[in-house]
């Protein structure tokens, strides 16, 4: 990990963490799904030229692109609109444990106590937060909004298992598709259950509307996707893998600074209880999370992994 490594990963945890107040922000004035189907359109339209067709594999990565690209961002989205930044982000790193138990069911991999040590905290750490209470966390719906927030770690964790199945597609082909499922997705949903989407358009939050899309697709997916493979070509994985918890600690910080979102005892220890249970899941998890994405390479073979959304 030389300086301009660690330079480009901080960059990476900065991109990611600050994109909880951008959605937060924006989903005030535009419907969330709606929104999530156009930033899947657009990346769909920007890496078009990735989109080749995979015999055999579709089907994998259909479903893989329906949670990684529709559904997660469905539960996200709406999620955020109900909740703050700061315990939205909290909650999406239940995909860490998530992710490790459904591994054990679906792929038969074995955990230590360790893992299962750290699996227990952030569980815990998640107890503790919710029940602080929607006037502790200055959440509209607390509940409802780290419900859905936790649906969609869920959605990830199951995306992660399929992607892991995925064999011969590159990683801006995965992103490509994931694009054209999710917009496919999230639009269905927003036609079925948003009104007035077109709205915006007329309305003068029209230009944070669009400043916000391209901050999404252009730096949160694009840029922030391709350095942390290009990250993956050079270093190991297990000295990246701690870039989640590290973006979590900048949405925690962006949320307070610039949201103003409340920070109390109960939610710094139940969040301090989380990312150490997620790290300690991480960091167990550095060798056998080598061997299973060496399943999903490009064609010159770099490994890739399951960053932030």
């Amino acid at each position: 990990m030389t300086p301009l490594r660690f330079a480009v990963l901080l960059g990476i945890c900065i991109i990611w963490g600050f994109h909880f107040t951008v959605i937060k922000v924006t989903v005030d004035d535009i419907p969330p799904l709606f929104y999530a189907s156009i930033r899947m359109a657009i990346v769909a339209l920007i890496l078009s030229p990735f989109l080749k067709w995979h015999t055999g594999q579709m089907g994998r990565v259909a479903i893989a692109g329906a949670c990684f690209g529709g559904l997660n961002y469905a539960f996200m989205f709406s999620g955020l609109k109900l909740t703050t930044a700061s315990l939205a982000a909290v909650m999406l790193e239940t995909y860490v444990p998530l992710a490790a138990l459904l591994s054990v069911i679906f792929l038969g991999e074995k955990i230590g106590w360790r893992r299962i040590a750290g699996l227990t905290l952030a569980f815990s750490g998640v107890i503790v937060i919710v029940s602080a209470g929607e006037e502790a966390t200055g959440a509209d719906n607390l509940l409802l909004g780290a419900g859905l927030v936790v649906g969609a770690a869920l959605c990830e964790a199951v995306g992660a298992i399929m992607v892991k199945k995925v064999d011969g597609v590159s990683p801006l082909g995965l992103l490509a598709w994931f694009g054209v499922v999710g917009a496919s997705v999230t639009g269905l949903l927003s036609l079925g259950l948003e009104t007035d989407q077109l709205a915006v358009i007329h309305s003068d939050a029209r230009w944070t509307v669009a400043a916000a899309l391209a901050y999404s697709v252009l730096l949160a997916s694009i840029a922030g996707h391709a350095s942390y493979y290009w990250l993956l070509q050079r270093v190991e994985v297990n000295q990246v893998a701690g870039a989640t918890v590290m973006a979590t600690m900048f949405a925690v910080l962006f949320g307070v600074l610039l949201l103003g979102d409340p920070v109390t005892f109960r939610f710094l220890l139940g969040g301090t209880v989380t990312l150490v249970g997620v790290a300690i899941i991480v960091i167990r998890s550095g060798g056998k999370q080598r061997q299973a994405m060496a399943t999903v390479s490009t064609a010159i073979g770099q490994d890739v992994g399951d960053p932030k959304p």
